[in-house]
C-alpha cells in the first residue's frame, strides 16, 4: 500500500509539472517513461490482486486531451491492469493505442499494439481471432527486423494452438521461436523459459521421456541463475510427468519439496493442489490414512481460500477413500457434499460420476432402495448428457463439413468467373448465371445437411431408446431372478414332510425357469442391437472367451452393479468374483487394471 501511495504521489506531482509547464515538453516525456517504469514494476508485483484504481487514475492523470505516441506506454499499463478483471475496458484502452499508433504512422508501436489485441483476445479465450491477429503483428515485426519480438510472437501462437488443442502447431511455434533466440543471442532466463514451454506440449501429447529432456534442461539453467521459485516450478511438472509415468518413488520427493516452498511462501491453492496430488499417490499405493490427510488438509486449505472446484473433487477423493476403509456414513457425507457442489456449479459429469458413487456406497450400506434411485439418476443424465455431446459435435462436423465444401465451390467458381471476365467481358449474363446456379446449389446442400440431420436425430433417438429398453429388460431379469431365488430359499427351509414332494416339485421348477436360456437369448438379442457385432469382435480377439463369459461381459458393459450381476447370472457373491478373476485372466487383464474399465473401453 505505501508504494502504490508514493507512485500516486508522485503521478499527482508530474501532472502538476505538466500543467504548470514547470518543465520543457521533452523532459516531461522522460520523467513519464520512468514512472511509467515504476509503475510497471508495480504492476507485475500486484497482478495477482486484480487492478490498481489509484494506479490507473494517476495513469490518466498524466495523458493530454491530444496524446502522441510517447504516453502509448501508459494505455498498454492501463490495459494491463484491466485485462483480468475487466476485459471490456481493457480492448477500450488497447484500441485507443493502435488509434494513436495509425495516427502517428509508427510502424513499431502499430505492431506492438497489434501483438497487444492478439495477446486481448488469447484472455478472452477467442484463439481462433487471436491467431490471426498474430500472424499480422508477426509479419510486422519481420518487415521491422525485429526477431526478438518475432520470437516472442511465435510464443503467444503457441499459447493459442496448445489451448485449442493442436499440439503439434503449438510445438512447431515454440521450436521457431527457440531457434529465434539460440541465433540471436538471447539469455540463459529466456532459453529456459522455451525448454519450459516445449516440455509441457511434449507432456500434453504424453511423450514423457521427451518432455522430461527439456524440463531438466530448464532446471539446470534455473539452477545455474539461482532461480529457486523456478526451479521448483519447472521440477513440480516434471513430477506430474513422474507421476503419470507410474514413477511415485521419484515423484514423491519432489512434490513434498514443492510443497514445502508453497508452505513458506504462503502460496495457499498451490498448496492445496499439491497436497491433493499427494493423496492421491498415496491412495494409489493402498495407503488410505496417509490419502486421507492429505486430502483433508488441502479441503480445509480450499475452503479458506475461496476455491471453488477443488472442494467438489476433494469431497469425492474422501468418499472414496471412506468407502474402501467400509466408514459408509462419513463417504455418504462427503459424497452427498460432492454432488451438492456439482450442482451448485452445474458441472454435469461431474454430478454423473457424483449420483454412481452414491449408489455403490448405498448399495453397500445395504439401502437397495436409495442405490437403485441413485442408480436411475445416474443413468438418465449419463443418457442425455452423452447424447447430446454425440449430436452436438455431429451436427458441427456436418456444418463445418457443408461450409467448407461450400466455399470451396464459392471460390473455384468466383476464380472461373475472374478468368472468363477477362477473355470475354459479354459473358456477364454467363457469370450471373453462375451465381444463380450457386444459389441454388447453396440452398440444395442445405436442404440435404437438413434432411442428414433429422436422419441422424432420428437415429440417435432410436439408439437411445434401445438402450433404455435392454437396461428396463435387464433389471427386469435381476428382479425376477431374485424373487424366484428369495422363493427358493423360503421353500428349502419348510420341514412340514406331508408337503415335501410337491415342494420338491416346486423347486424343480423355479430352478429350471433360473436356468432357463429363452429370457437370456431375448436379452443378447436387444444387446446386440444396441451394441452391434460386440460379441463377434470379442470372440476374435479372444476365443477362449465362453459363452458364460460372454454374457458377463454384456452385463458389465451396461454398467450394472455386481449384485444385479449376481442376480442376473444366478451365482452367489463368491461365484460372481470367481467368474470375473476367471474373466480377468482370459482377457490379459493387469491386477491393477480394472476390469469393468477394460471391458466397457472394448469396441
Amino acid at each position: 500500500m505505501l508504494s502504490q501511495a508514493i507512485l500516486y504521489a508522485t503521478g499527482m506531482l508530474i501532472y502538476y509539472f505538466y500543467a504548470m509547464k514547470i518543465i520543457p515538453i521533452n523532459t516531461q516525456h522522460m520523467i513519464y517513461r520512468l514512472y511509467a517504469c515504476l509503475l510497471f514494476l508495480n504492476f507485475t508485483v500486484n497482478i495477482v490482486s486484480g487492478q490498481d484504481q489509484k494506479l490507473i487514475d494517476s495513469l490518466l492523470a498524466l495523458i493530454p486531451e491530444n496524446p502522441d505516441t510517447s504516453y502509448l506506454e501508459a494505455y498498454t499499463d492501463i490495459a494491463l491492469e484491466y485485462l483480468y478483471t475487466d476485459h471490456l475496458k481493457a480492448r477500450e484502452y488497447v484500441d485507443a493505442y493502435l488509434q494513436i499508433a495509425q495516427k502517428y504512422h509508427s510502424p513499431e508501436h502499430i505492431a506492438f499494439g497489434t501483438n497487444l489485441l492478439g495477446v486481448y483476445y488469447n484472455v478472452v479465450s477467442n484463439y481462433n481471432e487471436g491467431l490471426e491477429i498474430f500472424k499480422e503483428a508477426k509479419t510486422m515485426y519481420e518487415e521491422l527486423g525485429n526477431q526478438e519480438r518475432v520470437s516472442a510472437i511465435l510464443n503467444n501462437m503457441s499459447i493459442a494452438n496448445r489451448n485449442m488443442g493442436y499440439l503439434e502447431k503449438a510445438l512447431q511455434n515454440q521450436m521457431e521461436s527457440l531457434e529465434i533466440k539460440e541465433r540471436i543471442g538471447v539469455g540463459e532466463e529466456a532459453l529456459a523459459a522455451s525448454y519450459w514451454n516445449i516440455g509441457n506440449i511434449l507432456g500434453d501429447i504424453k511423450n514423457y521421456e521427451e518432455s522430461n529432456a527439456w524440463y531438466r534442461k530448464a532446471e539446470d539453467v534455473y539452477t545455474r541463475l539461482g532461480l529457486e521459485a523456478d526451479r521448483l516450478d519447472v521440477r513440480y511438472v516434471l513430477a506430474l510427468n513422474l507421476k503419470d509415468m507410474d514413477s511415485l518413488e521419484l515423484a514423491l520427493p519432489i512434490f513434498e519439496e514443492s510443497l514445502d516452498y508453497y508452505r513458506k511462501n504462503n502460496l495457499h491453492n498451490s498448496i492445496a493442489g499439491c497436497l491433493d496430488i499427494l493423496g492421491t499417490i498415496h491412495k494409489s499405493r493402498g495407503e488410505l490414512e496417509a490419502a486421507e490427510y492429505y486430502y483433508l488438509e488441502s479441503l480445509d486449505i480450499a475452503l479458506k481460500h475461496g476455491e471453488e472446484s477443488l472442494p467438489g473433487l476433494l469431497y469425492r477423493r474422501l468418499a472414496n477413500v471412506y468407502r474402501e476403509k467400509e466408514q459408509y456414513s462419513r463417504a455418504l457425507n462427503f459424497a452427498e457434499k460432492a454432488l451438492e457442489v456439482s450442482r451448485k456449479t452445474g458441472v454435469r459429469k461431474k454430478m454423473i460420476t457424483d449420483y454412481l458413487v452414491l449408489s455403490q456406497i448405498t448399495e453397500d450400506m445395504g439401502d437397495q432402495g436409495r442405490s437403485l434411485q441413485y442408480y436411475k439418476e445416474y443413468h438418465a443424465l449419463h443418457d442425455s448428457v452423452f447424447a447430446e455431446e454425440k449430436v452436438l459435435a455431429m451436427n458441427e462436423m456436418e456444418v463445418k463439413y457443408q461450409a467448407e465444401k461450400k466455399e470451396q465451390e464459392i471460390r473455384l467458381l468466383n476464380e472461373k468467373a475472374k478468368r472468363t471476365a477477362l477473355v470475354q467481358k459479354g459473358l456477364a449474363g454467363a457469370v450471373a448465371a453462375l451465381a444463380a446456379l450457386l444459389l441454388a446449389l447453396g440452398y440444395a446442400i442445405s436442404q440435404r445437411a437438413k434432411r442428414n440431420r433429422l436422419e441422424k436425430e432420428k437415429l440417435d433417438e432410436e439408439i437411445a431408446f434401445k438402450k433404455r429398453e435392454l437396461s428396463a429388460f435387464a433389471l427386469q431379469l435381476a428382479q425376477k431372478n431374485e424373487v424366484l431365488q428369495n422363493i427358493k430359499e423360503d421353500i428349502s427351509v419348510i420341514k412340514n414332510t406331508d408337503a415335501s414332494r410337491e415342494l420338491n416339485k416346486i423347486n424343480r421348477k423355479i430352478g429350471h425357469t433360473l436356468r432357463d436360456n429363452a429370457n437370456w437369448e431375448l436379452f443378447l438379442e436387444r444387446f446386440e442391437a444396441v451394441y452391434q457385432g460386440y460379441q463377434k469382435k470379442v470372440l476374435e480377439s479372444y476365443p477362449s472367451v465362453t459363452s458364460n463369459d460372454l454374457r458377463l461381459m454384456a452385463l458389465i458393459k451396461m454398467n450394472l452393479s455386481s449384485k444385479e450381476i449376481a442376480n442376473l447370472l444366478n451365482l452367489s457373491n463368491e461365484g460372481i468374483k470367481k467368474a470375473r478373476y476367471r474373466l480377468r485372466k482370459k482377457l490379459d487383464i493387469e491386477t491393477a487394471e480394472s476390469l469393468d474399465e477394460f471391458v466397457m473401453g472394448l469396441f
